[in-house]
């Protein structure tokens, strides 16, 4: 299995300071645990016009760490264009970008990149849902009456629907290139269920 030369993660954020380093710490931790060379690895945090005090917090954080690096929007743009500026700025062969202001599933970011040892396997995306209750335990909770309404808004704060690319992006720089239109791309959708724990 080739390993990439270098990898780069893309993670955006608004008004995160208080959860922001947590985040990057996680993603270099598991970025060291797959590659293992800490220096094939990047954390590019994308701050897309945070009010708060986050960018001058990543300022400090990035000087601290020189794998990590901070791009700032200077106006809310959407996670979508910080995904989209991470990846223009990234520098790895190999570049997870995560798609919304949330930590990033541990087990998905592997399988990913498990996946990434195919060579023809261009692009990838892991979408995580929240596990659904039972209709028939929503209905018994409301039988219990007062206890239920207590409950449920504790159901309703499992972990959010997120998001998780993977591109090569040396072979995305070919396919917007001159010759781009003579590549042919197959598509292939695989489900499966995730159950968090």
């Amino acid at each position: 299995m080739a390993r990439p030369n270098r990898m780069s993660v893309v993670l955006p954020v608004r008004d995160g300071r208080d959860r922001i380093e947590k985040r990057i710490d996680q993603v270099l931790g598991l970025l060291d645990e797959m590659i293992g060379d800490p220096e094939a690895a990047e954390v590019i945090v994308v701050d897309d016009g945070s009010q708060d005090d986050t960018a001058e917090y990543l300022g400090e954080l990035a000087e601290q760490n020189p794998r990590l690096r901070l791009v700032r929007h200077s106006r809310v743009r959407g996670m979508e264009a910080a995904g989209q500026t991470g990846l223009e700025r990234a520098t790895g062969d190999l570049v997870f970008i995560q798609e919304d202001d949330a930590d990033i599933r541990e087990d998905d970011m592997k399988k990913l990149y498990q996946m990434s040892q195919d060579p023809t396997v261009l692009a990838a995306r892991a979408q995580t849902q929240p596990p659904s209750f039972p209709a028939e335990l929503i209905r018994r909770l409301v039988a219990w009456g007062v206890v239920a309404q207590r409950a449920l808004p504790q159901l309703g704060r499992s972990e959010a629907k997120t998001g998780l690319q993977m591109i090569r992006r040396p072979h995305l720089q070919r396919l917007v290139g001159p010759q781009g239109d003579r590549y042919r791309l197959q598509s292939e959708t695989i489900r499966g269920t995730s159950e968090t724990t």
